[in-house]
């Protein structure tokens, strides 16, 4: 052992980084040298001693903290591409009028015909937090086609040439399951708003091949300047190609771990079928939805919301999913099981939760298998502890705490939020918690996940739900070493040891300094040890 630790210390490196505070494992370590040879690091310690060779790359980190490369188990690269490089961006928007001359401007920028799309828009923010309507945005689109998504992704606002290319009017068509058209209570005419599995009703123009290849690049590149290096990307079957042609290019940045997302009983042999890239591009599962989101109030949950919609009955508990409730689910996770296959599952609501916990609790040797609950928002106390017990990983996506703290407590009751968010709980119980960010539903910026984990700091500054606040290391190694085994590749991701890829962050500022968790940013990311951002 002697022997080849010593030829290891002896080999010249390929890249060295010097004077770093090396963060690994959860802990930052003594360590301040780092080497890397051949794309993977052959050394971590405290000497550079035999390391620098005739064409070795000396990166100075002047005292800077330099981590694994984060790892968002949670993102929509492939889908969010298109509409991040071209599309509107409505996130900026903090009023009515905002909202409307925002998309006054962009109708302005395209060409005859097309359609606008958009998303972002989120009302809770305005001083005014009415629901949007067709009527907004009819008189700056005219005979346009607009399509503008809330930032959840759970719903979305059609102007009205789109919903009458649609055929929707006040005479149908009906709501479909799992799915809501939001109508006017006193004239049924739909007032744009569509919740869910309503939202295909509109079939927007798919993008062309050059736009998929340069809206991905353009969201890659995104990625790396937050310091993110792989990802758990959800997508359809579509996107495959372009995602695999991605990864096959040398000049590739980030690494992808699949999950398919497809309503159909195909999607299994889909994720089975497909030709993995090893190291870059790898399927992993099949993505499915139990509910839907807060702020649309399509959550499943176990009582009525406390403060549903207008358009929604004084009872509304939200909308399970079709698949969920006729049996196609339980089909699904027990083919996926049999083809050895990772299941990831979208729930928000606590009931949701349940029933997802329920549906996995029925597949033999669950432990081993590293399913996942996708959000995992709000949840029953009971059912808590159950993640543990059965070996399911809680994904988590920390900033969406941010955005749901402005209004959880009015629209459930303060009750069933305190066992929403659960991170610390989650810890203590002995689950996995696992990270990432939703992108493009927020921003896939990691460190301002962290800071909300850290500080329970919500949009607006207020901090809520401190309780379970956990420390700067847990919430990273959330978005590291955690977040490796949650998409298996905890043997070669997430850590900074001798023999794992060479992937990682020279972060700029310092997180253990009072309120330091405000202001970090990578200074520079590296992928297979070569600089990307």
């Amino acid at each position: 052992m002697f022997v080849a630790a010593a030829l290891l210390f002896a080999t010249p490196a390929d890249l060295l980084v010097i004077n770093a505070k090396i963060w690994t494992d959860g802990a930052l370590s003594q360590n301040t040298v780092l080497a890397v040879r051949n794309e993977k690091v052959t050394y971590v310690g405290k000497s550079s001693k035999g390391l620098r060779g005739p064409k070795t790359r000396v990166v100075d980190a002047k005292g800077r903290i330099v981590t694994p490369g984060i790892i968002d188990a949670h993102t929509h690269l492939a889908r969010a591409g298109v509409g991040f490089k071209y599309g509107l961006d409505l996130r900026v928007a903090n009023s009515k009028e905002q909202f409307i001359e925002l998309v006054r401007k962009k109708v302005a920028t395209l060409p005859a015909g097309a359609w606008l799309s958009g998303r972002g828009w989120s009302t809770e923010s305005y001083k005014v937090k009415e629901t949007p309507h067709r009527d907004w945005i009819d008189s700056v689109t005219g005979d346009r086609p607009a399509v503008l998504t809330r930032m959840d992704g759970h719903s979305l606002l059609a102007n009205s040439a789109a919903l009458k290319l649609a055929g929707i009017t006040k005479d149908g068509p009906a709501d479909p399951p799992g799915g809501s058209i939001e109508r006017d209570p006193k004239t049924g005419e739909p007032t744009g708003i569509l919740v869910d599995a309503a939202m295909p009703l509109i079939q927007t123009p798919p993008p062309s091949r050059l736009q998929l290849r340069e809206g991905l690049k353009a969201v890659v590149a995104e990625a790396n300047r937050f310091g993110v290096t792989a990802v758990g990307d959800i997508m359809d079957p579509l996107a495959l190609s372009t995602v695999r042609e991605y990864a096959a290019n040398p000049a590739r940045s980030i690494r992808f771990g699949v999950y398919l997302q497809f309503e159909s009983p195909m999607v299994v042999g889909m994720a089975t079928e497909a030709k993995p890239i090893p190291g870059w591009f790898e399927p992993r599962g099949i993505k499915l939805y139990m509910d839907g989101s807060l702020g649309s109030r399509s959550a499943y949950m176990a009582a009525p919301f406390s403060k549903p919609l207008p358009t929604q009955p004084a009872d509304w508990r939200g909308l399970p999913r079709i698949g969920a409730t006729n049996g196609l689910y339980a089909q699904l996770i027990k083919s996926a099981a049999d083809a050895n296959i990772q299941v990831i599952t979208h729930a928000i609501g606590d009931q949701a939760n349940k029933d997802a916990l329920d549906l996995y609790a029925k597949v033999p040797g669950l432990a081993r298998r590293r399913f996942r609950i996708e959000h995992a928002q709000h949840l029953l106390p009971s059912e808590i502890g159950r993640f543990a017990k059965l070996g399911v990983l809680p994904s988590m996506q920390p900033f969406h705490k941010a955005d749901d703290g402005r209004y959880c407590d009015d629209v459930i009751g303060k009750d069933r939020s305190r066992s929403s968010y659960t991170f610390r709980t989650f810890l203590k119980s002995g689950a996995k918690l696992t990270f990432g960010s939703d992108f493009p539903v927020v921003t896939i910026d990691p460190w301002i996940g962290i800071h909300t984990a850290v500080t329970g700091e919500i949009l607006g500054g207020s901090i809520w739900m401190p309780e379970q606040n956990i420390s700067f290391d847990q919430a990273l190694d959330a978005y590291t070493r955690t977040s490796a085994y949650a998409i298996f590749r905890e043997k070669d991701l997430g850590r900074l040891v001798p023999g794992y890829q060479a992937d990682f962050v020279i972060l700029e500022g310092s997180p253990y300094q009072k309120n330091g968790t405000n202001n970090l940013r990578p200074a520079a990311t590296y992928v297979a040890g070569r600089k990307v951002f």
